[in-house]
């Protein structure tokens, strides 16, 4: 067991091009009985959107949808999946997120564009009013998210429903900073 996980951790590192290591991921899972396809614990704010939900899930009224291409072998995913449950905790109610394995579900991704990973994009009613690839430190995702949430807030949705807001905290905005520096 040690001796194939160790020559696909060197194929890994040796091997060029992303549909190389999707396909020596998926056999190193196979051999190793762990199938590709589980659906992952994601916990409550984020959820697992599926290859026939995906147009819906977008079209969330009132609400930040960000969709994040990802896959279970991606380095940049996993530093950035943290950060996007976080904002979904601070913003509960406002922003959810949707995650999308390419490896699972190739034909929306393929369908979508998706060419690198991680791929996020932001909807809000249905449109899509932001786009990145790769990873971006938290300062400027942060940015992105509050700027396209203004105007959005957890009342107007409970409202809707036909329940009381309950009090939410918000992080305090970094404003103070002159235009053109970025917090590292």
């Amino acid at each position: 067991m040690k001796l194939p996980l160790a020559f696909a951790v060197i194929a890994l590192i040796t091997l060029s091009g992303c549909d190389r290591v999707r396909k020596l991921a998926d056999s190193v899972g196979k051999k190793a009985g762990s199938p590709t396809t589980a659906p992952a614990n994601l916990g409550p704010l984020v959820m697992e959107v599926p290859d026939g939900g995906f147009d819906t899930f977008v079209l969330q009224e009132n609400r930040l949808v960000i969709i994040d291409f990802t896959a279970d072998w991606c380095g940049p995913c996993r530093q950035l999946a943290p950060l996007l449950d976080q904002i979904t905790k601070e913003k509960q109610g406002v922003v959810v997120v949707g995650k999308i394995d390419v490896d699972r579900f190739r034909n929306l991704a393929t369908r979508e564009g998706v060419k690198n990973i991680p791929d996020i994009r932001i909807y809000r009613s249905g449109r899509l009013v932001e786009k990145f690839i790769g990873l971006r430190d938290e300062f400027e995702v942060r940015q992105m998210v509050e700027t396209h949430s203004k105007g959005l807030s957890p009342a107007a949705l409970v409202a809707q429903a036909g329940q009381t807001p309950q009090a939410t905290t918000q992080p305090m905005t970094k404003d103070w900073m002159p235009p053109g520096l970025r917090r590292r």
